[in-house]
């Protein structure tokens, strides 16, 4: 019954901001806390390995099931905090952006959807509250309507919706394979059809992938988070991508976590592994070349996603010894949540005392707003992973998972540990340079709003607490939280890994260090050269070579048309050209009484009468050569 309160407090939310529309300001921040404590207190005995689950009969052969486990728990209790925190900040803010009662509005129904989603115990749940999560968590991003929010939310919309769809042909197939749906949290299934099985994954890992803005299905991502209201983005950034990450954790689940693949599914940890080099390899260039502050957040939310994707590969790869990479990704999901959240709603303090996220117009903003720049710089620590901040802990937990798969995998592997490292270096990079033009730099020419509240700082503090004492004691969280959810998946010997794993020994730390300093040596040089300046053609972009490929198709598919086109009309004058002439001779036949047949002249008799004349010889022909015995 728990589960269904935890999911009833947001509706009740929804009801109260529709009855009392003039005085909604404190309704998010009374739910949103409320469902905070009942979910920290209440699920509390679940990491101790009791799941809750519950069932409500539907009309027809339809269950909506929901169940706990200690996965489930991470995303609910890390879900309620963040909308917490935005519930404080959010009023004031939105003065600024205007219509803050359908922003909550629309938050609500999001919290609703986005704790169903991580509450269902089977796909078809699960795929009922992410359609209801597009359509709500839409309205963020249409915000403004203005043209580029309303290009955004087309992006948006349509890659959500063909998401869905391809999860939902993902089911379909997985149900065909294995004759019964696997139930979420059942662990590994063992499909009668191994080759639909695989394709049902491949579908599955396409279309979370899209949410999780897995290069190259990311197109979507850096537009829908910089135009939506400042904390839209956060929620966007922070929580919205990461259901892509726990769909590809349940997705892995069904093949098993902790296990050998077979033969039929050697693929996928492979494919992981490439594409999640390639999202935080791709992210990070483009975020280097970003003017816009939240652009080049967005850009970076695709990269810290790359870092999860490897991380579930590796954990794939790995097997039975894949628990680093899995408690990596687990870790980094919680952490890229804090940290990306204070990040953009550092920027939107910025942008509601300015006007601006263009960083070139920024600048010696640290002497107006003080406590706001000592907190960005909390979460740009944690983000480039500095010891003693949150991204510290994950970074590391995964860098040991890379390494551990190097030394005892395939030799390209080396060089996916090696991009790992530069991608570390370009993170260092872009975050200098946003902290750097933002707050140091040439002053802004901008006139500055001083009018502020103390409620934004409060809330972007909340995560700096939370962010500095899971860096200070990174085991706690993993211990408490994060292993039991692994053992729960599948990896028995977590606990004996983490037990030989050290934050704090001189090779990680000297790592750190130097994968720092060179970051900001690349952001020196970057802005010393004017290299981040420069922009990539559009042709050499993805987004130019999906927009060449789709121009392309249009074109095709075009010239298809207009063949078709000319096919049909040639087709159509030709029959009546025909018609025409055959009209033209069967009314001759009628007005003369006479007629040429074969050369002959034929008098007395119509055209008609000698035609039937003919057919009747010609088939008494046809009819004796067919029986040569009436010869």
């Amino acid at each position: 019954m728990l589960l269904v309160i935890l999911m009833a407090i947001p509706l009740l939310g929804t009801v109260a901001l529709l009855l009392m529309r003039d005085r909604f300001a404190k309704i998010p921040f009374v739910i949103t806390l409320t469902v905070f404590v009942l979910g920290l207190f209440g699920l509390k005995d679940v990491f101790g390995g009791i799941p809750l689950t519950y069932n409500i009969a539907m009309p027809g052969p339809f269950v909506l099931n929901f169940q706990a486990d200690s996965l489930s728990a991470i995303f609910v209790i890390l879900s309620t905090f963040l909308w917490l925190v935005v519930s404080i900040y959010s009023p004031k803010y939105m003065e600024h952006e205007g219509r803050g009662w359908s922003f909550q509005l629309c938050t609500m129904l999001t919290l609703f959807s986005v704790l169903g989603i991580f509450l269902a115990g089977n796909m078809i749940t699960m795929l009922l509250f992410f359609e209801l999560m597009t359509i709500t968590s839409y309205f963020w991003v249409i915000h403004r309507w203005n043209k580029e929010a309303i290009r955004a939310g087309y992006f948006y919309l349509f890659f959500s919706i063909v998401g869905g769809l391809v999860v939902t042909l993902g089911i379909v197939m997985m149900g065909s394979a294995t004759d019964v749906l696997p139930t979420i949290g059942s662990g590994m299934v063992t499909p009668l059809n191994p080759t639909l099985f695989g394709w049902s994954i491949a579908t599955l890992i396409v279309g979370f992938g899209i949410k999780a803005g897995m290069v190259p299905l990311h197109l979507w991502l850096p537009h829908a988070h910089s135009v939506a209201p400042t904390p839209g983005s956060a929620l966007l950034s922070g929580l919205i991508i990461k259901i892509g990450a726990y769909g590809l954790i349940r997705a892995g689940e069904f093949t098993g976590w902790g296990i050998k693949l077979g033969d039929s599914m050697t693929w996928l940890a492979s494919t992981l592994l490439i594409l999640g080099t390639l999202t935080m390899l791709l992210g990070v260039l483009n975020a280097l070349i970003q003017s816009n502050a939240k652009k080049l957040l967005a850009y970076h939310s695709v990269s810290q996603m790359g870092y999860i994707i490897l991380g579930l590969g590796v954990g794939l790869y790995l097997g039975a010894d894949g628990g680093l990479g899995l408690s990596g990704a687990i870790y980094h999901i919680i952490n890229h949540a804090l940290f990306k959240v204070a990040l953009f709603l550092g920027v939107g303090v910025i942008y509601i005392h300015t006007g601006e996220t263009n960083l070139y117009k920024l600048g010696g903003l640290w002497r107006r707003f003080p406590v706001t720049a000592i907190l960005m710089l909390v979460a740009v620590f944690g983000i480039t992973g500095t010891p003693g901040l949150n991204g510290y802990a994950s970074k590391t937990i995964l860098h040991h998972g890379v390494s551990l798969a190097t030394e005892t995998g395939a030799p390209w592997l080396i060089w996916v540990e090696r991009l790992f490292m530069v991608v570390g270096v370009g993170t260092a990079a872009s975050f200098a340079k946003l902290y750097y033009l933002m707050f140091f730099g040439k002053p802004t020419e901008l006139k500055i709003n001083d009018e502020g509240s103390p409620k934004l700082q409060i809330a972007m503090g909340l995560i700096a607490v939370v962010m500095i004492g899971i860096g200070t004691r990174p085991e706690f969280l993993l211990n408490s939280a994060i292993a039991p959810a692994v053992e729960a998946l599948g990896i028995e010997n977590i606990s004996t890994t983490l037990a030989h794993l050290s934050f704090w020994n001189f090779h990680d730390l000297s790592g750190m260090i130097i994968t720092l300093t060179l970051g900001i040596l690349v952001c020196w040089g970057g802005l010393k050269s004017g290299i981040f300046h420069w922009h990539l053609p559009t042709y050499m972009t993805i987004e130019g070579i999906v927009k060449l490929i789709v121009r392309g198709i249009a074109a095709i598919i075009q010239i298809g048309l207009k063949g078709y086109v000319y096919v049909v009309e040639s087709i159509h004058h030709i029959g009546e050209a025909m018609s025409s002439r055959l009209c033209s001779d069967l009314r001759k036949f009628d007005k003369s009484k006479s007629s040429t047949v074969f050369g002959i002249n034929l008098i007395g008799i119509t055209a008609d009468v000698a035609i039937l004349i003919l057919s009747l010889g010609v088939i008494i022909v046809l009819y004796t050569l067919m029986n040569p015995s009436l010869l």
